[in-house]
């Protein structure tokens, strides 16, 4: 048993934290080296030895490496019992009030330059406040409308929506429009710590059931395709399993589901991760946790990657894309920490919403109830969501309509690369066109 008077004596609980803090830093140290050997290694064992070729055996070399290193257990281990401890240094030093101090601050800020976020690059929208922390973009366009089926596209809890409307160049959204579609789009905005407590029932069936009453408000069509990305593919999956007759057509776009396939490195972290103790000490999950995740599983990639971007030549264009992807990357939200605590416990950890037991308020959220025609994307280099992970979902869902796209690319490749644009995204359009008529 615990001596309790230990567990709150300050220098009691700094010191376990500095013991984890070295603990996970001399593992994550090794493995970096080791990493970095191998591919040093493997560079002098090459053949023909120009430049380029060198930094790309290094650089692919390093990173299969430490991807498996830090998918295993003991390292995963290692990592959750430091944000453990920091969670327990943080109620004693206070930083879980000074973290929601910050946060009220980051979201006043946030609402002060979302218009112009909105604005620049973006195809033009109408933005329909819904109360809460969401709000519905109705994009306009000058294009005649084919379908009288409209497309709702559901984000990512994780990052914001306009990676799918990033430059028009490489924008979903334009692509749908241009296809004769109209289309709309969840914003789930800033939370605030008023929405610690908001279960994940509020986004996957209050919050979605509202946008789809306010999309056939404005269109008539009571039936919308569902296009969900990443989290907003679970999020859709939910919706669809609970509200069928809602949905006519249900796109999923690198969308997380089985978590009984071999994991990806964040999600073996997630996996380990005590998330009530985390969620219940700061909340709402901080942006910073997650961008700082990010980076772990790739330092490399994060240190090197303007110097290996810019070791050729970029056109403006290429410059421009690059930079707006970077700006993407780290404007994340926090996530609001109870919706948190259910994905990771349901879905990452115990596996249920595959296996049609998760249950969502008083709803069991049964796949098989999905009978609308299905087109799930799955990109199979991503290593944020596995392929293995996304594939599951075409053979669990009921409907007799459906197909599986795989498309050899990463997570954000499949949003704005040039190859999606030109050859996956033509026959997304194909698909949705045969099922809107």
């Amino acid at each position: 048993m615990k001596d309790s008077k230990n567990t709150n004596n300050p220098l009691s609980v700094y010191a376990n934290f500095a013991i984890k803090l070295f603990e996970f830093q001399s593992k994550y140290g090794l493995i970096l080296f080791n990493s970095w050997s191998r591919a040093i290694e493997s560079a002098n064992n090459l053949q023909e030895s120009t430049g380029k070729k060198i930094q790309d055996n290094i650089r692919s070399t390093f990173d299969a490496d430490l991807r498996r290193n830090l998918e295993q257990k003991e390292f995963s281990k290692s990592l959750s019992a430091l944000v453990g401890s920091f969670a327990e240094f943080a109620l004693v030093g206070h930083h879980d009030k000074l973290y929601r101090y910050l946060e009220t601050m980051i979201s006043n800020y946030d609402n002060m330059i979302e218009p112009i976020r909105d604005t620049i690059n973006r195809t033009p929208s109408e933005i329909i406040p819904m109360g809460g922390t969401f709000e519905v973009h109705h994009y306009k366009t000058d294009s005649p409308q084919k379908f009288k089926t409209p497309i709702l596209v559901v984000g990512s809890l994780i990052n914001r929506h306009y990676i799918l409307d990033l430059l028009p160049e490489t924008s979903i959204i334009k692509h749908f429009q241009q296809l004769g579609f109209d289309v709309y789009a969840t914003d789930w905005r800033m939370p605030t710590i008023k929405d610690e407590d908001m279960p994940l029932a509020s986004y996957a069936h209050d919050y979605l059931e509202k946008a789809v009453d306010k999309v056939e408000e404005v269109t008539g069509s009571r039936n919308v395709t569902l296009f969900g990305y990443c989290w907003g593919g679970i999020l859709s999956l939910i919706y669809s399993a609970i509200h069928p007759k809602d949905v006519k057509n249900l796109i999923l776009h690198a969308t997380p589901a089985d978590f009984g396939k071999p994991p990806t490195v964040l999600e073996s972290w997630l996996k380990d991760l005590d998330v009530k103790k985390f969620v219940d000490t700061f909340g709402n999950v901080p942006s910073s946790f997650l961008n700082i995740a990010f980076i772990l599983r790739n330092p490399l990639e994060a240190s090197l990657k303007y110097q290996f971007y810019f070791s050729q030549p970029r056109s403006i264009k290429e410059i421009t894309q690059f930079f707006a992807v970077e700006s993407w990357l780290y404007d994340s939200v926090p996530i609001i920490g109870k919706a948190f605590e259910q994905i990771i416990n349901d879905i990452y950890k115990n596996n249920l919403l595959i296996q049609n037991k998760m249950m969502l308020g008083d709803n069991l959220v049964d796949l098989k109830k999905i009978t609308m025609p299905v087109l799930n994307i799955v990109g199979t280099n991503d290593d944020l969501v596995s392929a293995e992970s996304s594939r599951t979902i075409t053979d669990v869902v009921a409907s007799t309509d459906k197909q599986t796209i795989e498309f050899p690319t990463g997570h954000v490749g499949l949003c704005i690369s040039k190859t999606a644009h030109k050859k996956l995204w033509p026959e997304v359009g194909k698909w949705l066109k045969e099922h809107s008529t």
